[in-house]
This record gives C-alpha cells, sequence and structure tokens, in this order.
C-alpha cells in the first residue's frame, strides 16, 4: 500500500461532530495537503459502546455524502469499528452461516464500504483485562487480535488497520514482558499488508513511534498523534507549535472544537513546510498561522500556558502574572469571534488559577467558581494558613 496516513483522526471521548462540521474538516485536511479522515469518535455508540447495532438508513445517507465529498477531494476515508470492549472471540471458531459477533462485524464492515468508506479499521484499545472471559480457543490476546484482523481483512477482501490494546511504549506491564509478549504475539501473527497504528512511548508521546514493544515493523506503523487532544484533562487547551512534523504516517487526533481544529491543521502545515529549519522557524511560521486566523497578539503573551503537554520541551516563556492578567483582559472581554467562544473557558480558567496562585481570588470567589472537591481542600488549606498566623 502506497499511500502515505496523514490527516484527522475523529477519534476523542467527550465530543460528537455533526456532518456540516466534518465536511468542513474534510476542507481542511484537502488545504493543509493531507490525505487520510479516520472516522472513530468514542461518544458514537454504534461505533464502541453498542457496536453490533447497525447504522440507520438515514446515517448511513449522511455518512455516504460524506464519503462521496471526501473522494471528490482525494482523501481517503477510514472507517472506524470497535469492537473490543466485548468481542467473543469463539465467533471466530463458528460458522459464518450463522449470526455472532464475527459476522455482525463483517456486515458491519461491508456496509461501511458499500457506504462509500476506503478502508475499515479494527480498534481494540482501551479495553479492560477480561480477555479470558471471551477468549474462545485463545490463549493469547495478542494472537487473537491478529487472527481477529486477519478474517476481517480475508473476508472484506482488504488490507485493515489495526488498534492494537497496547498502543504505546508506556502501556506495556511487567505481565506484558514475559514470554510470549501481547505485541510480539500481535506483530508475529498479522498478515503484512495490515497497518498498525501506535502513538509512541507515551500515549501522548514526546517520542512517535517509541520504542514499539521491540516488534512492530516501523514501516507498518501510523502514529496516532494525541499532542494537541485535551481529552483527558478537558480544563487545559494545548496549541503551541506542532512537534511531529517529521513524519510520514501520521495522523492527528485533536479536540473536537471545530473552530480549533481547523487552526490545527493549518499548524500541522506549517510545521511539515518548516520542518529541520529549527525550533525558531518553527514559532515564527505558527505565530503567522495565528495571525491569519485573526488571534489577537495579546494571546502571545500568554502562549506558554498553552504551549504543549507534558513531557514537551516549553517554546515559550512563562508570563509575570501582571502581563498575562493585562492579556487575558483583552482575550476574554474584547476578543470576539467564534474562536474565542470556544477558548473562553479555557481562558477564564487561566485567570481564576493566576488569581488562586497569587492569593487574590477570595473564598466566596472559590466556591463559586471551583467544582466541591477542590473548593473544599482550598478551603481547608486557607484555615491552615490562618490558623499559623495565629
Amino acid at each position: 500500500m502506497t499511500l502515505n496516513f496523514t490527516g484527522y483522526i475523529e477519534g476523542y471521548y467527550g465530543r460528537l461532530f455533526d456532518w456540516r462540521d466534518r465536511n468542513r474538516l474534510l476542507g481542511g485536511v484537502a488545504a493543509a495537503g493531507m490525505t487520510s479522515y479516520f472516522y472513530a469518535p468514542k461518544e458514537d455508540v454504534c461505533h464502541r459502546q453498542f457496536w453490533r447495532q447497525p447504522y440507520d438508513k438515514a446515517w448511513q445517507a449522511e455518512f455516504a455524502q460524506f464519503a462521496a465529498t471526501a473522494a471528490a477531494k482525494n482523501i481517503h476515508l477510514i472507517a472506524g469499528i470497535a469492537p473490543g470492549l466485548d468481542f467473543d472471540f469463539a465467533s471466530l471458531d463458528a460458522s459464518m452461516d450463522q449470526k455472532n459477533d464475527f459476522t455482525i462485524l463483517v456486515a458491519k464492515a461491508r456496509q461501511f464500504l458499500a457506504n462509500g468508506a476506503s478502508m475499515i479499521a479494527l480498534l481494540m484499545d482501551d479495553i479492560a483485562a477480561d480477555f479470558e472471559a471471551r477468549s474462545g480457543s485463545f490463549t493469547n490476546e495478542g494472537r487473537a487480535h491478529a487472527a481477529l484482523a486477519n478474517r476481517l481483512g480475508s473476508a472484506i477482501d482488504a488490507p485493515i488497520i489495526i488498534v492494537p490494546r497496547i498502543y504505546a511504549d508506556s502501556l506495556i506491564t511487567p505481565d506484558d514482558a514475559q514470554s510470549l509478549t501481547y505485541l510480539e504475539q500481535l506483530a508475529g501473527h498479522l498478515d503484512q499488508q495490515h497497518k498498525v497504528v501506535y502513538c509512541g512511548d507515551d500515549i501522548v508521546a514526546p517520542r512517535p513511534f517509541g520504542d514499539a514493544g521491540g516488534h512492530l515493523d516501523p514501516a507498518s506503523i501510523i502514529i496516532w498523534d494525541n499532542f494537541y487532544a485535551n481529552d483527558y484533562c478537558p480544563r487545559r487547551l494545548f496549541l503551541g507549535p506542532w512537534r511531529s512534523a517529521n513524519m510520514s504516517h501520521i495522523m492527528l487526533n485533536p479536540t473536537g472544537m471545530i473552530e480549533t481544529d481547523l487552526l490545527l491543521l493549518g499548524l500541522m502545515l506549517g510545521a511539515r513546510d518548516q520542518a529541520g529549519r529549527g525550533s525558531e522557524a518553527g514559532k515564527v511560521y505558527w505565530r503567522e498561522v495565528m495571525q491569519k486566523s485573526a488571534v489577537p497578539d495579546a494571546f502571545f503573551d500568554i502562549a506558554a500556558y498553552f504551549d504543549a503537554p507534558h513531557g514537551f520541551a516549553a517554546e515559550f516563556a512563562m508570563p509575570s502574572a501582571k502581563t498575562a492578567l493585562a492579556a487575558l483582559d483583552v482575550l476574554l472581554w474584547r476578543w470576539k469571534s467564534p474562536l474565542q467562544r470556544e477558548w473562553y473557558p479555557h481562558l477564564m480558567g487561566l485567570k481564576q488559577d493566576i488569581l488562586l496562585s497569587n492569593g487574590e481570588l477570595s473564598l466566596e470567589r472559590i466556591e463559586k467558581t471551583q467544582m466541591a472537591p477542590l473548593a473544599h481542600q482550598l478551603r481547608g488549606f486557607a484555615a491552615k494558613g490562618k490558623s499559623s498566623e495565629n
């Protein structure tokens, strides 16, 4: 397969686009010169939680139109199915003539292809360690997942993409390090035409690819990049220069906020253009992209707060509290745009955090603005402080 997998993953928790926004994203992917859109939203119940449930006719019609739009823009549409929560592997030993988990999975994959999907992805990520309860004749989970991918690929007569249970080095446990590991079994039994999704050394990975458990062939890997994702920390927002520009097979799983994600696709394009030219050149281009999106200059004063996730080197110096609060006054009250409305909760949360850090947020304001567990903890700190003063 010669396709260069770059583009957008709709694969986060907590948000679900409508078709209008998905079509806007196709425009963003095309404008960024990327090749692919990966449909795998965790909040689509027919994708994951109730994966056996077929999509209704109206949804299929919308998807078919979306697929046609993607094809017209030369964008490869990957349709994900996530049966890993409760797939019964005994169904792989059953007849294809009877309805079971495998035949349901095959029917769903064929329906996606009939509705215009270019490729099927099998997602086995973020699942409980209960394989033995559903293992059928398999004694190793990695081998079972490879067998499922191979059988699915054969049934639909096409290569597929698999997101394995272990999709980052940090998910490898001591149990996985013993004997034949999950990734060793997966890689050893997966047919060569299939691709494997991996994040790197961590789920939000400073080192894309990581060690890949020492078993996966780098040529078979598509990087699932969570650099801008914030579903695991929804009070935070990451908007700094993209750090993974020199990867050939890399797709971005970002925020699920349409205006923000269109901006991030633009940042990715700029980062790829500037790859290898150094950090300062990258920051200059990043600033230009932000300005083209009408982000006020005041934002650059607080860019350090929105730069990068944990584990990444900082690109910006931290401002003084006075400078940050002045910038936030502009961004909260004098900047009006669809992008600002998406960022407003994060800007307001930052202002409250700075005031709290400076001891300038009264107990009443703490009660009003913070969730009860944190407010309770902060009241306790304040009480201890007063007690020590006495």
